[in-house]
């Protein structure tokens, strides 16, 4: 039986979400006030949760302060964290989910929307275990080149890019945008060119060293105050960004190409990578809830890879 623990600094929302969590057959579920008593419960040696629900809105130590702090203790590391949240800021939703969070629950609660985001946070626990995870590129071990305990496909998170997050948590955030807000949002992807060849011509701290530079450039040049992005594997990717005008592509490719070739992407014994990626038109999300991720996430991935195989082609004519 999964254990939850709920942190919300209004008495009356601590009362209500046992009552709550019982009605969705989640019985055991623990409460504290403020964000200093969830870190003393979580520090606690004898006490284990599951699941963890943060009120982004809390006075001294807010929801999204709280989560990063969460993150930083290795017992806590991925286990699934829900934000319980009133505001229509979604700037502040963007924050909580760069600092660690998978998801969200608006206030008024609803039993049955409460139980399905918990549901899904109980499958996320058995989708971390397919994520390479890593503090940095320094500590990395590196063994032979294309000697990786990690998969080609797998996707990765780095916690040193904030706005690099779980796909897992990234397909949340896109399913529960609200329609009024689906217009001003746009999702792109970004692969990278020749992954396989990448990945065994380089040891793993290499490898996850091209990861960061490319990630970085992306922020950089994108320059979205919010964007939020997931390396899935193979490559690829996705971006989401939400009320902002979007710059003109393939300008925007060239410029992280520019990047990319500014001398600091090098392999151990100083040759160069010579990274390249093509980035994809960007698309406005499927409305329908059920098949918004996957849709949309397909067909931003096609449209990546539609980019790749015209300059490829165009390359072979010059």
């Amino acid at each position: 039986m999964m254990r939850i623990l709920a942190v919300d600094d209004d008495p009356l929302i601590l009362e209500l979400l046992p009552v709550v969590f019982r009605q969705a057959d989640f019985p055991q579920i623990s409460v504290a006030s403020s964000g200093a008593a969830a870190l003393e419960l979580l520090n606690d040696p004898d006490e284990h949760f599951d699941c963890l629900l943060l009120d982004i809105e809390m006075p001294e130590m807010t929801g999204i302060i709280l989560c990063e702090r969460i993150r930083q203790l290795s017992k806590y590391r991925s286990t699934p964290i829900l934000m319980l949240t009133s505001v229509t800021d979604h700037a502040r939703v963007e924050r909580a989910f760069a600092a660690g969070a998978n998801d969200y629950i608006s206030k008024p609660f609803d039993v049955k929307e409460i139980a399905t985001r918990v549901r899904v946070a109980e499958r996320m626990v058995a989708s971390v275990s397919n994520v390479a995870r890593f503090e940095g590129t320094d500590a990395i071990l590196a063994a032979g080149r294309g000697q990786h305990n990690f998969a080609v496909d797998m996707p990765v998170e780095l916690a040193s890019i904030p706005q690099l997050i779980l796909p897992f948590s990234l397909g949340n955030y896109l399913s529960q945008l609200a329609r009024s807000k689906i217009d001003a949002c746009q999702v792109f992807a970004v692969h990278v060119e020749a992954i396989e060849d990448l990945y065994t011509q380089s040891n793993s701290r290499e490898f996850v060293s091209a990861l960061s530079k490319i990630s970085q450039a992306i922020i950089r040049v994108a320059d979205y105050p919010h964007m939020l992005m997931a390396y899935s594997g193979n490559g690829v990717f996705l971006c989401i960004t939400q009320g902002v005008t979007v710059p003109d592509w393939p300008g925007i490719e060239e410029d992280i190409y520019e990047l990319l070739h500014d001398g600091t992407a090098l392999f151990d014994d100083g040759t160069a990578m010579n990274l390249d990626v093509s980035v994809g038109n960007p698309i406005t999300p499927f409305a329908s809830r059920t098949q918004r991720v996957k849709k949309t996430f397909e067909r931003a991935i096609d449209r990546a890879m539609m980019r790749g195989k015209a300059k490829r082609a165009q390359r072979r004519v010059e």
